[in-house]
């Protein structure tokens, strides 16, 4: 039931059902706890939940005494039961485990609500955390706590007031009876009605605020009913629309007078004034509400300003934009304990400094001041010893020290997300002829220009680290197949390769390379470097300037992928492949939608080799080009062949890889294949990996643009394992994002694949594009991509990919169940 709701009569419906009013108790920034009429907690808010990191299902009933100290349970639980059996008020302090394990001091108030008709609905609290306050209560004063009954009603005011009329729609006991009313005669009024002209105009600002859909928080003083006067806090939270403008907001006000007073005790307390010492090395400033009013020379000699430039003005001029919150919220909290950050000087030098800062009242007045200390000097050293500590000083890569640390925490990540890791173990050929030829300082300037070629070919996610002489080792972490590492490999073959001027000279260093995988070659990091030093070394072995990967059996991988090979050209030239092909479908209705092609290899034996085993094969070794080509064109012909026969007119998705995507005349290519074929455009789909559209993007954009005038579709295949970003999908013209089947498989079971998953749905949606799930082999899978509006699917639960005699069957079979079709 919203706030609006006539039907909604006080606080005590909502403690009757909390779990109803969820999101008005965690729109409070205090925690909140709720008992039953019985004495059970029923409830705890979104704040609670932070803090403890336990929420409502474990804390009810005694079940919330559970993270309460041993040695104040028994106090708290005498107290509560003395409160619940007289039906009255209570106030209790006691130390709370929080979510991270230790205890912090809690100031727990909690009040009966009773209903119209006087019966006990239950109790309300709030709860806020005092540990600063106990601890400078303990050490300073070891002061008895006071703590101040609120009569007759929740601990704080709430109102909720509609955004375009600002009249009030909800209102508890407390707040109504502050500015005059009962809960049923405050409806409908308007701010300015409850709080008065004078009021109104007073937090007229923070209510245009709190409308632009800010929160807002601020402090006032009220004349009390005894003629004394009261503080308050007032927070103003937003509710806002889906377009994000705001619709309503909440009020709630909290009676901070008793803690501002206990603020200025402790402060008169302490010293009212400390000597200004002009001979100090620190500087010294005083400020008053944040202008700057009294200053040492020394901080003059830091800035360079004349005391007449600062003196007046507001302390954040003199820092960085990015310091300035955090200084002023240590400054607003009175907070004494130094802490980094940095000022400006006059030229607009920026100079790290540790700042310490006391509270200080003299003559009616509050002033705060500030010790400012240069640390430039420390600063420095502390990055440098940091950085030799962790990084190459030749190069400035990170060393082996770093490497290991970073390396173990991505296999750590590897092993939780069951990705894969790649392990690059670079070697230079030739490199001691430059060395010893030149001289090691052309050897040292040409290891500097070799590790930033190294660095311009990685992702930002991907670690490099020179080993020391002219071995480097790269990490690339979260990788779907080893032929992600390939794609590395080959850019990092052609970047080092190329010719370096030096001293006059062109001089040419080419890399041969070793990979091992994990966890396929190894589960720790020493393991993986190993494997992957004697890959390279397979590489040197094989001509150099090339890569290997690590197999326990290198010369009989080496002799497998030779075979591989060799089978691979009789294939092309016998036209050896068949293409399978399986359906994309509606994930609502279930209608076809289109037929994704895929390449298979028949053995003599009658097994059938699948890409993954034979692709990468074929992109390393040059005979990628013939098959791609051997696939669009059979794709395109079947289709024709299928729509000529009857069938329905479907888009037939074809994959293309990423050498087929480079070639500069792919365009025309896929102009004359559908000449030829005779298949009209839309009915052809090509699909992409993300890793094509993060290189050339004007080359890139070029030549989607030229398939998009074609009338091709495009879709971006495994969405989600690589590395695009929403400026790719927003300046490329992509029909469709095609969910990877990693992330299909463990939905709904796995939280961290839910989440990718909806994403990639919601992402597709908001940007107009189609979304399709991949690898959907089970109804609970189904029934979730139904449930977040996925649109389309394929996988087992839908069929199998079927030859084409099959394939045409199976679509047949359909023929009287509704299709869509594109033409």
């Amino acid at each position: 039931m919203k706030p609006s709701d006539p039907n909604l009569r006080g606080i005590a419906q909502a403690v009757d059902d909390p779990a109803s009013h969820g999101a008005f108790f965690n729109a409070f920034p205090s925690l909140v706890w709720i008992a039953d009429a019985h004495g059970g907690c029923s409830f705890v808010n979104q704040a609670w939940e932070d803090y403890t990191g336990r929420a409502t299902e474990a804390e009810v009933g005694t079940r919330w005494l559970e993270s309460v100290h041993p040695e104040d349970r028994p106090e708290l639980e005498r107290v509560w039961a003395e409160a619940l059996g007289l039906r009255r008020a209570f106030e209790s302090e006691y130390r709370l485990r929080r979510a991270d394990g230790l205890h912090g001091w809690i100031h727990h108030s909690a009040v009966p609500v009773h209903d119209e008709g006087g019966r006990l609905a239950g109790f309300l609290a709030t709860c806020h955390d005092i540990t600063t306050r106990r601890d400078a209560e303990l050490d300073a004063r070891a002061k008895e706590r006071t703590v101040r009954l609120i009569a007759d009603n929740v601990p704080a005011l709430i109102a909720y007031y509609d955004g375009p009329t600002l009249e009030c729609r909800l209102a508890n006991n407390a707040y109504a009876k502050t500015w005059g009313f009962t809960v049923d005669s405050i409806i409908g009024k308007t701010v300015r009605e409850v709080i008065g002209d004078v009021g109104y105009e007073a937090i007229a600002p923070y209510i245009q605020r709190v409308l632009r859909g800010e929160t807002v928080v601020y402090e006032r003083t009220l004349k009390a009913a005894d003629g004394g006067e009261r503080i308050i806090e007032a927070t103003l939270l937003p509710q806002l629309d889906d377009a994000g403008g705001s619709i309503a907001a909440t009020v709630l006000i909290n009676d901070i007078t008793k803690h501002r007073l206990a603020e200025q005790s402790v402060r008169e307390s302490e010293d009212r004034l400390r000597k200004f010492a002009d001979a100090t090395d620190e500087g010294i400033i005083f400020a008053e509400r944040g202008l700057l009013s009294d200053c040492n020379p020394a901080i003059l000699r830091l800035t360079g300003y004349t005391y007449e430039e600062i003196i007046g003005k507001n302390i954040v001029d003199y820092m960085p934009p990015d310091v300035r919150e955090m200084v002023l919220n240590n400054v607003s909290m009175g907070y004494e304990r130094p802490y980094e950050a940095a000022i400006l000087g006059k030229d607009g030098t920026r100079i790290p400094v540790e700042l310490e800062g006391r509270v200080m009242p003299y003559k009616g007045k509050v002033y705060r001041m500030t010790a400012i200390r240069d640390i430039r000097d420390r600063k420095a050293a502390e990055a440098r010893i940091q950085f030799l500590a962790h990084h190459d000083t030749l190069t400035g890569l990170p060393n082996r020290v770093l490497l290991m640390d970073r390396l173990e925490f991505i296999l750590a990540a590897a092993q939780r997300r069951g990705n894969h890791v790649a392990i690059l173990f670079i070697d230079l050929d030739n490199f001691k002829t430059v060395n010893d030829s030149l001289g090691h300082a052309a050897g040292d300037a040409l290891l500097r220009v070799v590790a930033q070629r190294i660095e311009d070919a990685l992702r930002g996610a991907d670690v490099v680290s020179r080993l020391g002489g002219d071995e480097f080792l790269v990490v690339l972490p979260e990788l779907t197949n080893e032929h992600d590492a390939v794609q590395v490999a080959e850019k990092l073959i052609a970047g080092v390769s190329e010719p370096v001027p030096l001293e006059g000279q062109s001089l040419s260093v080419s890399p041969s390379i070793g990979i091992s995988l994990y966890p396929r070659d190894g589960a720790t990091a020493d393991t993986l470097i190993k494997n992957a030093d004697a890959a390279m070394y397979l590489a040197k072995e094989r001509g150099r300037s090339n890569y290997q990967f690590f197999n326990e059996r290198l010369s009989e991988a080496a002799f497998h992928a030779l075979t591989v090979e060799t089978r691979l050209r009789d294939a092309i030239r016998r036209e050896q492949f068949v293409l399978h092909y399986q359906p994309q479908v509606r994930v609502d209705t279930g209608a076809v939608t289109g037929i994704e092609a895929l390449i298979r290899w028949p053995q003599e034996d009658g097994t059938t080799v699948l890409p993954n085993d034979f692709i990468p094969i074929a992109e390393q070794r040059g005979l990628i080009m013939p098959i791609g080509a051997w696939v669009l064109r059979q794709a395109c012909r079947q289709n024709r062949l299928w729509q000529m026969s009857g069938l329905p007119k479907l888009p037939m998705a074809v994959n293309l890889s990423a050498i087929q995507f480079k070639q500069k005349n792919l365009v025309s290519v896929v102009e004359q294949v559908l000449a030829e074929t005779g298949l009209e455009p839309q009915y052809l789909e090509f699909e992409l990996t993300e890793s094509m559209l993060l290189e050339d993007m004007t080359a890139i954009a070029k030549t989607l643009e030229g398939l998009k005038a074609l009338g091709v579709q495009l879709a971006i295949d495994d969405f989600g394992t690589g590395h695009s970003s929403l400026m790719h999908l927003k300046r490329f013209p992509i029909d469709k994002l095609k969910i990877d089947r990693t992330f299909v498989q463990d939905v709904p079971g796995d939280p961290d694949d839910v989440a990718i998953t909806a994403a990639i749905i919601d992402l597709a949606r908001n940007m107009g594009i189609t979304s399709i799930a991949e690898g959907v082999e089970k109804p609970e899978q189904l029934a979730f991509l139904r449930l977040r509006g996925c649109e389309e699917m394929q996988g087992y639960l839908v069929s199998e990919a079927l030859p084409a005699e099959a394939m045409a069957r199976w679509l047949a079979r359909r023929r009287g169940e509704p299709l869509t079709s594109v033409g």
